[in-house]
């Protein structure tokens, strides 16, 4: 009896596998499964089913943008296989879908845990689909944590494999993967040549295109041509503005700002953040912003200006901003890490939260000499550099640095000088 239940709901899995297959691998619109895919979930009585819905759930919901959905379906599912036995093939995937959610809140010694969890798994199980996904995954990790030893093992373990499979699988990450090492490395001409062979089209994109894309893209930024890059943007849009793919979407609109800032077009970039602001907030994405490195620190800097003397309504914007400005500051030599005092099972730390409790505060009223010492804080001076720059004891230099603290609600020196220019101050 128990056999032929877990025959039906396989039965049943057969058509929601095929949609899958079509809108998630296919047609890169996986988001547009979450929905039916929860639906799917709660019916489940078979914790085979419960696991393999659960899978398709967290994969779709990276591809609608939804961080935190993606989180909790990952560990529910990784604990699932934990206490079953016969599902190590599915464990894989799970880990994989939660190391890009620690990318993406910038968490990136765990997310490079994760991935040599994924890779010595997927290895010894044959996993290739796994297996190359977790070195394209390390790659990315390793460059954004500024380790390119590690970047440069991982690149070359995906070329390997790559040569011994003959695999679509990998030969899909690799060129992807080793552009991004060109860049960092500054072998532009590398970069730029493969840049040359990839050719978009007009008609549908399999994922090696979508994926490939964003890297196009800053291989323009790094040449300087950002009137080309600007073009092919927007060219592209109607590919890669997809609200059933908002991971996609999101990587166009970050690349977008970076566009439009070097092209001075300050209407659109106003319109362009605030649509990238509205996704990435409430899931706490850094490194969609991060990736773009100074550019986009560049950008931001010169949008919260544009917010001086602004109504409260704007307030939200210049609150995103003061945050994503504390993430590059904290991104010391290349490597990347959590904003301070981040919680292990959240986002890191929200400097939206902290602001909501003082944006309805009237005017913060700062002393000429606070001022001064605001001032100089913002150029990097230390309280030694203060105090001999404005004549005054090491003690008073921390007393007005405490003083600013208080006031901004902040919590580090850094955040002091983010959060003033959030109010203005600066």
């Amino acid at each position: 009896m128990a056999l032929e239940r877990e025959e039906e709901v396989i039965w049943h899995l057969v058509p929601l596998a095929c949609s899958f297959l079509l809108h998630h691998v296919v047609r890169q619109e996986g988001a547009s499964l979450v929905p039916r895919l929860l639906f799917a979930k709660n019916q489940a009585t078979w914790s085979y089913a419960t696991c393999k819905v659960g899978q398709w759930l967290a994969m779709a919901a990276l591809e609608a943008g939804q961080l935190h959905l993606a989180y909790e379906e990952s560990r529910e599912g990784l604990d699932l296989i934990g206490q079953t036995t016969g599902y190590a093939l599915l464990k894989g995937y799970f880990e994989v879908v939660l190391a890009r959610v620690y990318y993406q809140w910038n968490r990136l010694e765990e997310a490079r845990g994760l991935l040599a969890t994924v890779v010595q798994d997927a290895t010894s199980l044959l996993n290739l689909d796994v297996l190359a996904e977790g070195y394209f995954e390390s790659v990315s990790v390793a460059l954004a944590r500024g380790v390119w030893s590690e970047a440069e093992f991982a690149l070359h373990e995906l070329e390997r494999w790559t040569q011994r499979e003959r695999s679509a699988v990998f030969s899909g990450w690799f060129p992807i993967a080793r552009a991004q090492w060109w860049l960092v490395q500054g072998q532009l001409k590398e970069a730029s040549d493969w840049v040359s062979g990839v050719h978009f089209s007009e008609g549908p994109w399999d994922r090696r295109l979508y994926d490939a894309f964003p890297t196009v893209i800053r291989v323009y930024f790094a040449q300087r041509r950002f009137r080309e890059a600007l073009d092919l943007l927007e060219r592209w849009s109607g590919h890669l503005d997809r609200p059933t793919n908002v991971r996609i979407t999101m990587a166009y609109l970050s690349q977008l700002l970076v566009a439009l800032h070097q092209a001075g077009q300050h209407e659109q970039i106003r319109e362009t953040a605030e649509r990238l602001f509205a996704l990435t907030e409430p899931e706490g994405y850094l490194r969609v912003y991060l990736a773009e490195g100074e550019l986009m620190r560049e950008a931001l800097q010169a949008l919260l200006s544009t917010y001086v003397g602004q109504d409260e309504v704007t307030t939200a914007t210049r609150v995103s901003i003061a945050k994503l400005l504390v993430a590059f500051e904290q991104e010391p030599s290349g490597a990347s890490r959590s904003l301070e005092g981040a919680n292990p099972s959240e986002p890191a730390l929200s400097l939206a939260r902290q602001l909501s409790v003082t944006s309805s505060m009237p005017e913060i009223s700062l002393t000429r000499r606070e001022q001064e010492v605001l001032r100089l804080l913002a150029t990097g001076a230390s309280n030694q550099d203060i105090a001999q720059a404005l004549v005054i004891s090491l003690d008073t230099v921390k007393k007005h640095v405490s003083n600013l603290l208080s006031k901004l609600g902040a919590s580090s020196r850094t955040q002091t000088v983010a959060l003033a220019r959030a109010y203005s101050l600066l």
